[in-house]
């Protein structure tokens, strides 16, 4: 069970830690750049954020087996 909650905690932690680092993104190239693809925006917005909670459930796995 405690398993359960930490793997859990790690995707909806990775999921905002995703969701932040794309706003990051974006509004640094809406700054620096004239124009943004939407094509850019948009595969992003789906990108990082499951990349953020898989990377969040395979650290945390990594972490349990050491």
């Amino acid at each position: 069970m405690k398993t359960i909650g930490q793997t859990v905690l790690a995707i909806i932690g990775g999921f905002l830690g995703g969701f932040i680092l794309f706003e990051l993104i974006v509004r640094t190239a809406l700054r620096m750049l004239e124009s943004v693809p939407i094509a850019f925006i948009g595969t992003l917005s789906m990108v990082m954020p499951i990349a953020g909670a898989v990377t969040a459930v395979w650290l945390t796995r990594r972490k349990r087996r050491s």
